[in-house]
This record gives structure tokens, sequence and C-alpha cells, in this order.
């Protein structure tokens, strides 16, 4: 390996220190002022009698009318008049009380604020830092605009060149044998939808380059987390549970409602939700059923479809979890009885799924980190996610990671290059050399506002990423463990030297108290290939995990230089090509934003 050219920093790098402007105030770990409302506790498929409404406190930070505030700002302009249909403010001297109606358009406004602010504080506290948009500039910060009168058509979509999710409504289709067909419905009134919009905005601000088809999985990557942080964050809301467990003597918990991504609108379309996921649970001793095939090497599906393997995967081993957790209160409970005794079980089961939920969001959530930056495989987020938990939970006795690799497991879904899938080979590896530590990067050089995550200025953020890209520069060994490729060794391909893209402090805390610093860095390298006249960018490069001491503790390596993954990537290029998902754009191919669209859509 010969020397590689300098390093250097991405010219974006400086859009991360939006977070210690936009966020909310923090006191520790959780927001230092909370606000109270209701949001639909998953859409008007439950009665209001049910349970249709829950109220859920969100970070409180001040509002103009809309609302409108640093992170999120409800535009509810219709897209047809051109005029704006409602126009709340959450700060008037009314103690906080409104009515909750569909029919009342600041219902909408307000559903989709604490329904987005909620999915973000999810968000937050599992990864130990706010998150920046993907939208935002060093010098601009603008909140995420969230329309709830964007388009007639029941769907919803998140655009990042517009910096804004919008949400559709529209009556069923005409050949809908409904009676109440003609009545209109709202995607800004469904929780799903709103969590699964915000994830993708979320995502996007996290890997940004988690766009360019270049594998199947890329995009059902992003379908599959938006839809398992929608159906898991349910579980937050405070009458799900209740719902779920309501006729819990007679058939158990109610999976084919848990399993389905906004149930009332999907039922205008087929005969479930919008997305029903495909668990089969047998009975509380038996467990799950694995599949008798695995589809994922052998099924040629859609995004969504192909998403609802890891999805499904997922929250299989959630229910999988959960059973072995609540079984012996299940067994207590009398089929027939309704004393205090059995009140009590089943408070204390609601209770369990609340927070068995909780920590499979965390895991989920958290595994982002650990995934590589670019051309994401759903193999390499089971890696992701067992290496998550593992650095914060050492002893698995809820047996969480044990069912995540079965359900992964039974679909065929694990890394090629491994013969037995256990914790110890999916867990990313240390580096395998000694790597020294990084001048002005330990926890106590890091120059902060409150808080180690919240940059004291973009100046920092660069002098962080600086640092980085010296001791690229600086010691070969750091660069060879992360696989960074000489761009004049590579043929084949203009190969760019390495870009530090992005550097976040974070700080942790996992289930049993135990905190964990850690700096997570990307460095990519671009590799340009031509295809059919234009040229394509693919990229590749590693994560790099800094410990509190500024010393590399792990890296998960993408080269830019592997051949057999590349010529599959440009591959599926020429299919992407062939089926319009990329357009030519002054003689380079860019994601369709008709496709775009539909990988960021609810359906």
């Amino acid at each position: 390996m010969g020397d590689l050219p300098r390093c250097t920093v991405s010219a974006f790098i400086g859009r991360e220190a939006g977070v210690a402007a936009a966020c909310y105030l923090l006191k520790g770990n959780i927001p230092a002022a909370l606000r109270k409302g209701q949001v639909y506790t998953v859409d008007s498929a439950i009665r209001i009698s049910e349970g249709a409404f829950s109220e859920i406190s969100i970070p409180h930070e001040p509002l103009r009318p809309g609302p409108e505030g640093k992170l999120f700002a409800v535009s509810a302009t219709d897209f047809e008049t051109g005029l704006d249909r409602s126009f709340p403010d959450l700060d008037r001297s009314r103690g906080g009380e409104f009515g909750f109606d569909q029919g009342d358009f600041e219902t909408h406004c307000r559903n989709v604020y604490f329904s987005a602010m909620s999915v973000y504080e999810l968000f937050r506290r599992a990864l130990g830092r706010p998150v920046a948009w993907a939208f935002w500039s060093e010098d601009k910060h603008p909140p995420l605009r969230l329309r709830p009168f964007a388009q007639r058509a029941l769907n919803a979509y998140y655009d990042r060149d517009r910096a804004e999710i919008g949400f559709g409504f529209d009556r069923a289709s005409p050949d809908s044998a409904r009676a109440d067909a003609r009545l209109l419905r709202f995607t800004a009134l469904s929780s799903d939808v709103v969590a699964h919009e915000v994830t993708h905005a979320l995502l996007d601000g996290l890997r940004p380059d988690y766009d360019l088809p270049v594998h199947p999985d890329v995009f059902a990557f992003h379908e599959a987390v938006a839809d398992i942080v929608a159906l898991l964050s349910r579980f937050t809301r405070q009458n799900y549970l209740a719902y779920v467990l309501a006729d819990f003597r007679k058939r158990g918990l109610k999976y084919d409602f848990m399993t389905s991504l906004a149930p009332e609108l999907g039922r205008l379309v087929r005969k479930s939700g919008l997305r029903t996921l495909t668990v089969e649970p047998n009975d509380y001793d038996a467990g799950l059923a694995p599949f008798d095939t695995p589809r994922y090497v052998t099924a040629e599906l859609a995004a969504h479809e192909r998403g609802g393997l890891l999805s499904s995967a997922v929250f299989e081993a959630f229910l999988q979890a959960l059973m072995r957790r609540i079984k012996p209160l299940v067994d207590l409970v009398a089929p027939q009885g309704n004393g205090v005794a059995d009140r009590y079980l089943i408070e204390q089961i609601q209770h369990i799924a609340a927070t068995t939920a909780g920590h499979f969001l965390e895991i989920c959530i958290r595994a982002l980190d650990y995934c590589p930056p670019a051309s994401i495989r759903f193999a390499d987020y089971l890696r992701a996610l067992i290496t998550a938990d593992q650095i914060l939970v050492a002893d698995d006795r809820y047996g969480y990671r044990e069912s995540l690799i079965e359900a992964f497991r039974n679909r065929g879904i694990y890394p090629e290059d491994i013969d037995v899938v256990s914790e110890a080979e999916l867990r990313w590896n240390a580096p395998s050399i000694p790597v020294s530590r990084i001048p002005g990067l330990a926890l106590s050089e890091l120059r902060f506002d409150i808080s180690p995550v919240l940059p004291r200025s973009a100046d920092e953020v660069r002098r962080q990423a600086q640092a980085l890209a010296l001791a690229i520069d600086d010691d070969p060994r750091l660069a060879r463990e992360m696989g960074l490729a000489d761009p004049g060794e590579v043929k084949g391909g203009d190969v760019s030297p390495p870009v530090v893209t992005s550097i976040r402090p974070t700080l942790r805390v996992g289930r049993e108290g135990y905190v964990d610093f850690s700096i997570i860095a990307e460095v990519t390298q671009d590799r340009l290939v031509t295809i059919d006249g234009g040229t394509v960018r693919l990229r590749g490069g590693a994560t790099l995990i800094l410990g509190p001491q500024g010393d590399p503790q792990m890296i998960v390596r993408q080269r830019i230089d592997n051949e057999a993954r590349i010529k599959a990537e440009t591959d599926h290029l020429q299919q992407a090509i062939a089926g319009r998902q990329l357009v030519l754009q002054d003689g380079r191919y860019v994601v369709a934003q008709d496709y775009r669209h539909a990988m960021c859509g609810s359906h």
C-alpha cells in the first residue's frame, strides 16, 4: 500500500453544529421541561371509547403559532387553495386545553407536531445526542416543515430538497365497497405515518448516503427502520397497551393489530394495514415459527416488501422476547377472573411490554451508529444490532440478542463470510493491531457548550474532523485498519482521497446504568464509474468509533477497492437505470425524485 493522498474534511461538516442552537434545553440526558398533549394512539382505527387518543409528554421549547419551533414547523397551507387551514398557538394561555377531533384542523397540526417531536426525542435519547437534519448547512439550520395538507393522496413523503414532510388526504378508491368510501381520510392523523416519515428524515440526517440504489437492501433498509420505529413507538403512548390487552383473557395479545402499520388507512386499500409484518407466533411455550425457506436470498421484492423482511425479523424478535418475559404472569392470570390480583397482573404485563419495546427501540436506533457509511446491507444491520447492545449491556439476561439472531437467521439474513451465527461472530471487532490514540479527540480536549454532545461552534466540529484527518495522514496503521484505499493503486475507476464526512460525540446510558462516551466518525472515499454514457458515484470508507481518550475502539470497514462489491453494485445500478430509478443530469446519474418519494413514502 502506497502513501495515501492527504485526508480532507467535508465542506458540509459544519452542519452538525446546528444541533446546539436548534435542540431543546437539556438537563443531563433528559429534556429540562416537558409539554403535555394528545395524539392519536395509532389512528382512527381505535374507537374513542377504547383509547383512540393518548396523552404524551414531549420536550418543551418556545413555539410560535403553527406550531413552529426550531426543529419542526407545521405549515397548514392547503396545497389546492393556498390558504392556511389552521394556525394553532400551543403557548397561548388556555391551560393547554384543546379539543381533539379530526374535523378540527388544529387537531391535524397538533398530531403531527407532538408525534414528530416524540420520535425525535426517542432518537436523541437512544443515540445520546441530538440529530442534525440532512438539509442543514453550517450557517443555516431551518426546521423540518410538517405539512398536514400537502397532497391529494392517501400517502405521505419526506423530501430532503424541500426540507419537508408532506401528508396527504383523500377518499377511498372509486371501486371501494365501503359505505363511507366518499369520506376523507388524513394521513396526518395517523401517528404511525408521522413516526414512519420522521424516521426517514432522521435516518437521512444520520446517513445521507443511504440514498443510492446500489443494492436491493439500501432503499429497503429505509423502509424497514421507519416501520420498526413506527410499530414499536406505539408502546410509548398511554392507551395503546390498554387496547391490545383489552380482551387478553379471551384472545391474548391482538397480534394482527400489533403488526399492521396504519390499520385504518390500510383498510381502504386492502384488508389490513398499509403493511402487515409476517410474524408467526404459535403460543407462549413454542415461541415463533421459523420460515421453511430463507426468503431473503430467494425473493425478488420491491423496496417496501423487501424491507418487510427486516422489520418483521426485528418485530418477531421483540414479540419472542416479550413472551418470554411475561409468560410467568400470563400463567397466573385466571381465565375468567377479574379480581384485584388479575388486574394487577395485567398492569404488570402492560409495564413489561412497554419496557421491552423501549429496549428494542434503543437497540434499533443505536445500531445506526455501527453501520457502514454507505451501501447498507441487512446483514450489516444485524452486526450493528448485536454490537450496539453488547457495548451497553454485557449480560443478555432477557435474551434480546438471542431472539434477534434467531429471527434474522430464520429469514436467511446473516453475513456471507461466517459459518456460525453467534454473538462473537457478529460483533464488529476492535482494530487487529494497536493503533495510537488520536490527539485532540479525548473527552478532556473537546470544546463544548453545556454537554459534550453539543459542540461550541462549527469551528469546533471542523477542528475535531481535522484532528482525525491529520491522524489518518500521520498513522499508516490507522489508514490500513480503516480499509482506506490508495487511489493510485485502484484500477478501473477514479477514486478520491479519504474525506472526513461526519464526527459526532455521543454520551449514552445503558439499561443497567453503564455510561458510554464515544465519538462516531465517518471517513469516506468516492469512486466514479461509467455506466451507459454517464457516471455514478459509489462510496466506501469506514465508520470509526473512538473511546473517551480518543482511542480507536471499533472500525466498520467498507472498502472502495473491493472489486467484487463494486461489480455487484455496478450491475445493480444498471438495473436501476433501466427502471428509471436513476436519471441522467449533466452527465451524472442521480436518484429520480419520483423514486425518492416512493422510497420515503408510507406506502
